[in-house]
């Protein structure tokens, strides 16, 4: 058979793969249409998460300052104690060797002033406070040492999908043809759209677009979407429409409908195209002549607070680099809107074969597109050798390794409960 798969959680591509047979379908992934048979090659901890969840189980000391800090004046004043102690327990003894009980009364009161018990615990004190005024920011801290290496951060390792995206579609704009309105584009958009009724990402952003519009007529033939088509389609009082991909829709060309979709999917949108014909659809194929009616432009939806915390590590002094396992220059359009600086330092790391060449990116580009689990990790490494303290931002399994590397980690709230 033939399936879509969204494997945004293990991969950090948000768009459905197209599995046909012979494709390999990876655990941790989900099937968002079609039907197929699959063999399972691989359970239990020989799966792709459970590779990469083992490969994260590993114990690592907090990366604090103030803690290595701490332990220093500990194990100095551990030394230091005992030729000390005996000093001043000599020096009073042999002054007066008749009074041995107040000699040992005074050097354990002053060997014991000498221990930094204190310290430690007025440490710990600070560090509870700054967690509790994490958690009033909706935010758990699993280290009381997390809080001081965030305030040491100067590098900010960021996951598009879901970070600084919700995961989900909205339409940015609409072109309709010359000649037709944008009112009569969208009547004939929230008609097909309706009848149809699709509920993947595309869809559902399209509803929510057109929530305002009234429907108007009544499908006489619906043609369901298909990830073999790329396209779904509704027939209307005599005129069938169709809406997809334009490429399956309008096919391939050089004039200028095709070069302004060109440019518009090279500015990071998903580009629809509605068409429309007088003929019939034949069965679940398209008319042979179709008319162009419009596109509609959609993209990631930006999460409302991104430019506003992109501006804030900006002005701290951060510099923030976008890791994604989606096109890079999808990964680029999404991060100009979200107002990131340098944003055209682009790379595509399926590019890149050595490690060599991965570690030499880290500290060259802000954007990076097709980034794999392990080149994420890499990466990662990377910035810590180049004396940089890094923080990382994921909320799927292809984070993990780069999660637990990373000096301070920040999952955000998502199904994958590795991350």
């Amino acid at each position: 058979g033939s399936c879509e798969v969204n494997e945004s959680l293990v991969t950090g591509e948000p768009d459905a793969i197209v599995k046909n047979v012979g494709d390999r379908v990876i655990s941790g992934s989900f099937v968002v249409s079609g039907k197929a048979k699959c063999r399972v090659e691989h359970i239990g901890a020989d799966n792709f998460v459970m590779q990469i969840s083992s490969g994260a189980k590993y114990f690592k000391k907090p990366t604090s300052e103030i803690w290595r800090s701490l332990m220093l004046i500990v194990k100095v004043m551990s030394i230091v104690i005992v030729p000390v102690g005996i000093a001043l327990f000599c020096s009073k003894y042999f002054r007066d060797t008749s009074a041995v009980n107040d000699t040992v009364v005074t050097t354990i009161g002053s060997v014991i002033g000498m221990i930094p018990s204190g310290l430690v615990a007025l440490a710990s004190t600070v560090f509870c406070v700054s967690v509790i005024r994490l958690s009033r920011r909706k935010t758990l801290a699993q280290d009381l040492y997390c809080v001081e290496t965030l305030a040491r951060v100067d590098v900010l390792c960021l996951d598009k999908t879901g970070t600084i995206t919700e995961g989900s579609m909205e339409v940015e704009g609409m072109l309709p043809r010359d000649g037709l309105t944008e009112e009569e584009f969208r009547s004939v958009l929230k008609d097909t759209v309706t009848a149809i009724g699709d509920e993947n990402a595309t869809a559902l952003a399209l509803a929510a677009h057109l929530s305002d519009v009234e429907i108007t007529r009544t499908a006489e033939h619906i043609v369901p979407f298909s990830s073999a088509r790329k396209w779904s389609g509704a027939r209307f009082d005599g005129v069938s429409y169709a809406l997809g991909a334009v490429e399956f829709t309008l096919g391939h060309g050089d004039d200028e409908v095709h070069r302004l979709a060109a440019e518009k999917a090279a500015d990071g949108y998903r580009v629809l195209a509605l068409v429309s014909s007088k003929e019939d659809f034949d069965g679940n194929k398209l008319p042979d002549k179709v008319s162009f009616e419009g596109f509609v432009l959609l993209t990631d939806k930006i999460r409302d607070e991104a430019p506003d915390t992109l501006r804030f590590f900006r002005d701290q002094g951060v510099d923030v680099k976008v890791i994604s396992g989606d096109d890079p220059a999808t990964v680029r359009a999404v991060a100009k809107r979200a107002g990131l600086a340098k944003c055209d330092e682009i790379i595509d790391m399926s590019t890149l074969s050595t490690e060599e060449e991965v570690r030499d990116a880290a500290t060259k580009y802000t954007v990076f597109g097709r980034v794999l689990p392990d080149q994420k990790l890499t990466l990662v490494k990377a910035l810590k050798a180049a004396g940089h303290t890094v923080a990382m931002t994921g909320d799927g399994v292809n984070d993990v390794l780069a999660l637990t590397e990373a000096d301070c980690s920040v999952a955000m709230a998502s199904w994958a409960d590795a991350a």
